[in-house]
């Protein structure tokens, strides 16, 4: 009864947080919804399916799961959060599941303990990070189906031989649902080798499942150590073009980051679920204490784990699961170096050798009752403050500010608000203090430009390091051109003083880190449209001309209806009849960009846009 009212408490404890908003990464995924128009056939639906670009993969389970909450864009948050809150009680419950199945050799003194064990969990401040930030949505769901695939691990380990294919079936094809919602499903294979040292403690009539644990767990867990060591050319490329940060600075950093992780997990802090945080320092390489004494104590519990998983299983599992639970984020991949939110699944098992040391204790059984209960209240009194603060995101922002002062991007963030709320001068001293630590940082030098702007001129320094930092940043373009394109407007307040979009532009070619294809082709795109916006329509052309052949079709089309929208009709039309024929041949990535490639070529879609084009030049 106590595992069906777990989700109670857990809604209660984030229903505050459902008056929040989008944020971030959410404005980057979720407008997809509205890009093929209202999705109520089938070819709308399996192009947005096909659409995502998060993964190679693509993520179509998670991203099915939001039209639950809209079918077009731009769209209310409120249902998103609350079908994110509802996925992650049914996590709660999963995991005491779970906890339960995993104990069941036990003696009644711990029948409570998984409960204890799963609203410690569900309940903690670091979950609101994932609960209630939309996008989020990936990693709750890909939790789901790795808690469902780990319970089928744990029947057909107990199964009898005939029944063991059924829960083999069902665990592949969890795994395979995990993977669809985000690669992090990878892991399941990992996770379920974790469990071992509590399942091998049982005594089992038919004996332990040794071939069916090889072909599902071992064979795939080695599988997976594979696909990272071949990740790491490219996360060494990617990195020198979207970071500033080396792919050897993230490795030697991310055991530091582990022990913080746990550190928050264990000490309840309400900033453990903050998005925004300081920094940590990049040790400088395997010879620097922060690196090697975080790796030292990571490595003895991992080799303590494995070393006493017979006389304390219950805390070796949790702890392989931790580390395990973290293999493909803090591995060789081209990520940020730490979010809160990376922590939802590796740390599902991370009470259960709290809650059960608490019910082992040599005192009278309502004492231990209380000492329980009470730690769960405390959580979920700090979960219930968090998301309080999460429904109020201009307050939000204040307080992530406030609580990171080292993070450029909280002050940034905090800063955008000030602006927009009509206080730059507060903003402006915000952010005064990070113009000299942060040149290289083009959000940040726009957003000054932005608060200067709006206060009706731009001081020459501002200028300067606009310029430079434009030219310097290596976080991607995407993020600049758009800023520059977004806040234009606001520059008719100083345009005497201001750089125009073509000095950016400008500067912003000249940037090393920006020599890819893709960076290139959306400078030249930039440059096209402000060129077409002052009537330069010369100009416009020749920047679109310096775009590769073949040219994919949907960036063909976005530059003819460039043209034409700026009364260039004829160039517009001769641009369609020079580029297009072949534009299906352009090169796409492997994996769901190259599947929804050929989905619109198989549909049409292309060629239905160009006659649309056409005849709408044409009128």
């Amino acid at each position: 009864m106590a595992f069906v009212l777990l989700p109670l408490p857990v809604v209660m404890a984030l229903w505050p947080g459902l008056r929040g908003d989008f944020l971030f990464d959410d404005y980057a995924n979720l407008p997809a919804l509205g890009a093929f128009g209202p999705i109520d056939s089938w070819q709308p639906l399996l192009l947005y399916l096909t659409s995502g670009l998060a993964d190679p993969l693509g993520r179509p389970l998670a991203m099915a799961s939001f039209l639950i909450d809209a079918q077009g864009w731009p769209a209310a948050p409120g249902p998103f959060l609350r079908t994110n809150v509802l996925i992650h009680s049914l996590n709660a419950l999963l995991v005491a599941v779970l906890c339960a199945r995993l104990l069941r050799a036990e003696t009644a003194l711990l029948r409570w303990a998984p409960f204890l064990a799963a609203a410690l969990w569900a309940l903690h401040p670091m979950q609101g990070t994932t609960a209630l930030y939309i996008v989020q949505r990936h990693a709750l769901l890909a939790a789901t189906f790795c808690l469902l695939g780990l319970l089928s691990f744990v029947a057909m380990w107990r199964a009898a031989p005939e029944n063991r294919p059924v829960f083999a079936a069902l665990y592949v094809t969890a795994g395979a649902a995990a993977v669809a919602c985000k690669l992090n499903g990878l892991l399941l294979p990992v996770l379920a080798l974790a469990l071992l040292p509590i399942l091998r403690r049982e005594h089992l009539p038919h004996g332990a499942p040794r071939p069916w644990v090889s072909g599902l767990a071992t064979l795939p867990a080695l599988g997976l150590a594979l696909l990272l060591a071949l990740q790491v050319p490219s996360a060494v490329a990617g990195a020198e073009h979207l970071r500033d940060f080396s792919l050897a600075d993230r490795l030697l950093a991310q055991p530091g980051i582990l022990l913080g992780y746990l550190a928050d997990l264990l000490t309840v802090t309400p900033a453990s679920g903050d998005l925004m945080f300081n920094p940590p320092p990049v040790p400088s390489g395997p010879g620097d204490p922060r690196f090697w004494l975080p790796a030292s104590l990571l490595g003895g519990a991992a080799l303590s784990a494995l070393a006493l998983d017979r006389r304390a299983p219950v805390l070796a599992s949790a702890t392989l699961f931790f580390l395990g639970g973290h293999l493909i984020e803090a591995g060789p991949v081209n990520l940020e170096l730490a979010f809160a939110h990376r922590n939802y699944l590796p740390s599902a098992l991370l009470f259960l050798p709290v809650a059960v040391g608490l019910a082992k204790l040599p005192v009278a059984a309502p004492l231990r009752v209380a000492l329980g209960m009470g730690a769960v209240g405390l959580v979920a009194l700090v979960l219930h403050g968090e998301a309080r603060l999460w429904g109020q995101p201009r307050l939000l922002a204040e307080v992530w500010a406030q609580r990171s002062p080292a993070s450029e991007r909280a002050q940034v963030n905090a800063a955008t608000w000030d602006l927009w709320v009509g206080e730059p001068q507060r903003g402006l001293a915000r952010l005064a203090a990070w113009r000299p630590s942060a040149p290289h940082s083009a959000q940040l030098a726009l957003t000054l430009l932005d608060l200067e702007c709006t206060t009706g001129a731009v001081s020459i320094a501002t200028r300067a390091a606009v310029r430079q930092a434009v030219s310097q940043d290596r976080r991607g373009v995407a993020l600049t051109l758009s800023m520059v394109d977004t806040h234009a407007s606001r520059y008719a307040a100083c345009i005497d003083t201001a750089p125009t979009a073509a000095d950016l532009l400008t500067a912003a070619a000249a940037n090393p880190h920006w020599r890819t294809a893709a960076n290139q082709r959306d400078l030249a795109f930039s440059q096209a449209y402000w060129h077409a916006r002052e009537g330069r329509i010369e100009a416009a052309a020749a920047a679109l001309a310096t775009l590769p052949i073949p040219l994919p079709c949907g960036p063909v089309l976005r530059g003819a209806a460039l043209l034409a929208e700026h009364g260039a009709k004829a160039d517009a039309l001769a641009w369609l009849d020079r580029r297009f024929p072949g534009c299906e041949a352009a090169a796409a990535p492997a994996g769901m960009p190259r599947a929804h490639r050929w989905l619109r070529h198989r549909l049409g879609v292309d060629a239905r846009e160009r006659a649309a084009l056409e005849a709408m030049i044409s009128e």
